[in-house]
């Protein structure tokens, strides 16, 4: 009998396939690392931009890193399977256990399934939130690449839905057949805005630290000074004008912005004839009351960017998953 050498499984030759469909369809100035050795991430991506190269060297194009990085596993198939899933409407996961309504069907979607050992996504989930692990899922007979966000699919799906989910070796994660890593308006978008995701975790740690501490000097001599210094902290962040999946960040950068150059944010509006007519002609009165409103517009926008933490932990997380409030905000299938 004639020796055998090492071989090659058909898989190999998938995942092989797999990483040059994906490397095809990511930005080809965005760098994706090979993790090694695995434990459950395949790779590291780096989000860089493009930028004129300047210094007066020529017009050429230049790219710089972001400093946005994410996580992915990839798995690949010949031909991913697919699978018609009913998503049910439901109340707010991070409130109770989930409540889905069986007597109302939100909708029925396509999904390609996967099933996945449970200690990969005990990986995942002590890793926290803060640095998605995005789920790819190549079907190399489509040519197309899918995602879905393990961290978030686990804490807005699998706990809420089978508390301890442990208890099985294995869960199946439905992927979102619109999660196309292909679709312009959102593949790349996504990959975006998930690699933006430490950025955001750490200034919401700065909102909600700042607003604090403005609400103790609201009525002191050092609330103006404080908030200057706060505000020019704050317009260090590089995300105000380029996250465009979510409105409210540039509201208030804008915001922020009109702070630090007029010296009001601009979110609430006086009412002069109003504030005249409560200080009854006395002049030292109405200039209390003017500060008085000033100082509570200044406070709105504090107010306003520490309420953002909860708003992005309700909703945003749970965007591109198959939950009925994924579906309402993440797609516009029309």
């Amino acid at each position: 009998m004639e020796p055998r050498s090492k071989r090659m499984t058909g898989q190999h030759v998938i995942d092989g396939e797999a990483q040059c469909l994906l490397r095809a369809i990511l930005p080809k100035h965005w760098v994706l690392r090979e993790y090694r050795p695995d434990y459950g991430l395949d790779f590291a991506l780096e989000v860089f931009r493009e930028v004129p190269a300047g210094n007066g060297k020529g017009s050429g194009i230049r790219f710089e890193t972001l400093g946005e990085h994410v996580f992915l596993q990839l798995k690949g198939a010949s031909k991913a399977d697919r699978r018609t899933l009913k998503v049910y409407s439901r109340g707010n996961v991070e409130k109770m256990h989930s409540s889905e309504n069986r007597n109302d069907l939100h909708a029925e979607i396509e999904t390609l399934p996967f099933s996945i050992e449970t200690s990969e996504l005990v990986t995942v989930q002590r890793m926290g939130a803060a640095i998605p692990v995005l789920l790819i899922r190549a079907d190399l007979a489509m040519r197309k690449c899918y995602f879905v966000c393990l961290n978030d699919y686990i804490d807005k799906i699998l706990v809420p839905r089978h508390g301890d989910y442990t208890k099985k070796a294995s869960r199946t994660i439905h992927i979102p057949s619109w999660n196309d890593l292909s679709q312009p308006e959102i593949g790349i978008n996504a990959l975006r805005w998930y690699a933006k995701r430490v950025k955001l975790f750490a200034a919401f740690q700065k909102f909600i630290y700042q607003h604090v501490e403005l609400s103790y000097a609201i009525d002191r001599a050092e609330f103006r000074r404080l908030a200057q210094h706060f505000a020019l902290l704050l317009a260090n962040y590089d995300f105000w004008t380029d996250t465009p999946l979510w409105c409210p960040i540039q509201y208030y950068g804008a915001a922020l912005q009109r702070f630090l150059n007029e010296g009001q944010p601009g979110l609430t509006q006086i009412n002069e004839a109003a504030v005249t007519q409560a200080a009854q002609d006395d002049q030292e009165r109405l200039h209390e009351i003017k500060n008085h409103l000033a100082d509570t517009d200044v406070m709105e926008l504090w107010r306003c960017l520490s309420v953002l933490p909860r708003n992005y932990e309700e909703l945003c997380r749970e965007w591109f998953l198959p939950t009925s409030l994924g579906l309402d905000t993440s797609y516009n299938p029309d």
